[in-house]
């Protein structure tokens, strides 16, 4: 009669979720991680970081094409007093009217290597002169041709084309980064719930067997071959497994509705299916560091700290040195009252500025500047070796705790077979009346606790093996590093 309980309690496991909600929903471990890196609102968040990145990694790229630019104003009206000069020299206050009209095209464009910006342009005014009788005139500037050029020690060109692909990578790494941690979240929930529903399962199991167990006592107590003692302790454990069985049932509730918060999936109940072992044993600490260091965003990122604080000392030393800035343009002009003589015979101008500006004393401001700068730049540099080494420990510990643990996991499972098997034997010997209810119990409870160790054990490992695939960014299973599986547009 006893044995026909267990099979009747796994159906129960199975379909327990039923008993909760009608909305019941199948998972394995591996289904519940992809649903996470896809649907989880920290993969959202992850996808709209990298977005923004690569939209501002567009821009960066398109800043160093040309610009091609319209701009006029039609019409632009004044009427005022204004005080002008008459040509004997003395001054007078006029009533002026007039209106003007203007368009120019121009294009520009920088010039990364030298640091300057090249320009062309094109336009033509029209001015009304209102009186007696309206006065028109035109100017057009047919061409204009221009470069401005910094002579300077710091070209924000070069530390810009250096600095802003670094920040498009490491916003790639971080996003797969972000996607292994909504993994890891997904591992600890899926988990979480799998253990309750375990432990509900057993103690639903062991009330049943308990139940039966009460009922022989009763009968066995009735012809004196047992004692009222150990139908008293029956009784009290019955109390016991229904109240751990309301508990149990509330627990699982809420870390049902936990991790369909998580997975954004309209349902209330899992049947969760226990995960598979992975198919790695061993993770090569050396194997693993090289992955870090190749993949990872931490290289990235100090790579990009210590060309900041570079490129800070460098904007900082060129203000207190000489610096020449030029001008120069060329251009075709010509006025006249009517438009299309206005494009006859136009008229050269040339525009040339030379101008600089020599330091000499500002009593140690931009010497100062300079040496926090350096200061900055040398605490990066040793903050970024800390890093380096904390990052390298952190990883050998990540890949020794996985190594161990699967050897534990070999072990666990094998101690939960012996439990199940000492479980059978006791569960024998107390109904042929040669134990006692308590060596019974604890045998019982060492099988159910043998159970419950090998899902922890299991989480530990499922959980230390993607903390390396985040750090790593590799998935060794396949060994193949990891992509982003996202492209944007």
């Amino acid at each position: 009669m006893f044995k026909l309980f267990s099979p009747f309690c796994f159906l129960l496991f199975c379909f327990l979720p039923s008993a909760v909600s009608t909305a019941q929903t199948t998972l394995t471990l591996e289904d519940c991680i992809k649903i996470a890196q896809e649907r989880s609102p920290e993969a959202q968040h992850a996808k709209n970081n990298y977005l923004d990145a690569y939209y501002q990694y567009k821009l960066y790229k398109k800043s160093y094409l040309p610009t091609l630019s319209l701009s006029g104003s039609v019409p632009a009206f004044n009427r005022s007093i204004s005080k002008i000069t008459l040509p004997d020299g003395t001054e007078q206050f006029v009533s002026q009217s007039a209106g003007n009209y203007s368009g120019s095209l121009s294009l520009t464009q920088p010039i990364p290597f030298m640091g300057g910006q090249f320009f062309i342009s094109s336009g033509l005014q029209r001015l009304d002169i209102y009186r007696d009788s309206t006065t028109t005139s035109y100017l057009a500037n047919l061409i204009n041709i221009g470069i401005r050029q910094p002579f300077s020690l710091y070209n924000p060109y070069k530390w810009e084309r250096k600095i802003e692909p670094l920040y498009f990578k490491e916003a790639k790494q971080l996003y797969i980064e972000a996607l292994e941690n909504a993994a890891l979240q997904a591992i600890e929930l899926y988990f979480s719930l799998l253990e309750t529903q375990t432990n509900l399962a057993l103690i639903l199991q062991n009330k049943t067997n308990t139940d039966t167990l009460f009922f022989i006592a009763k009968e066995r107590f009735a012809v004196g071959k047992t004692t009222e003692d150990e139908v008293l302790q029956l009784e009290v454990n019955l109390l016991n497994l229904t109240f751990q069985i309301e508990e149990l049932q509330n627990t699982l509730q809420d870390k049902q509705a936990a991790l369909a918060d998580f997975l954004n999936i309209p349902t209330d109940a899992f049947n969760l299916l226990m995960p598979e072992t992975l198919n790695i044993s061993i993770i090569n600490r050396e194997k693993a560091y090289e992955q870090a260091v190749a993949n990872g965003s931490q290289e990235i990122v100090h790579k990009r700290r210590l060309l900041e604080a570079q490129s800070e000392v460098a904007r900082v030393k060129s203000e207190n040195s000489f610096s020449v800035n030029l001008y120069a343009s060329f251009g075709l002009s010509q006025s006249a009252p009517l438009l299309k003589e206005a494009y006859r015979s136009p008229l050269d101008q040339e525009q040339i500025t030379l101008s600089f500006n020599i330091p000499i004393l500002n009593w140690g401001i931009t010497k100062y500047k300079r040496k926090k700068a350096e200061l900055k730049l040398t605490d990066v540099s040793l903050t970024i070796e800390q890093e380096k080494q904390a990052f390298k420990r952190q990883i050998n510990n990540a890949v020794n705790q996985y190594n161990i643990q699967s050897t534990q996991l070999q072990v666990v499972q094998k101690t939960s077979e012996l439990s199940q098997k000492r479980y059978e034997m006791s569960k024998d010997r107390y109904l042929g009346g040669k134990i006692g209810f308590l060596d019974y119990s604890v045998a019982q409870n060492e099988k159910d606790r043998s159970q419950i160790d090998y899902i922890q054990t299991l989480q530990k490992i499922w959980t230390t093996y993607y903390e390396i695939r985040k750090i790593t960014l590799f998935d060794f299973m396949e060994n193949k590093q990891i992509e982003v599986g996202f492209l944007p547009k």
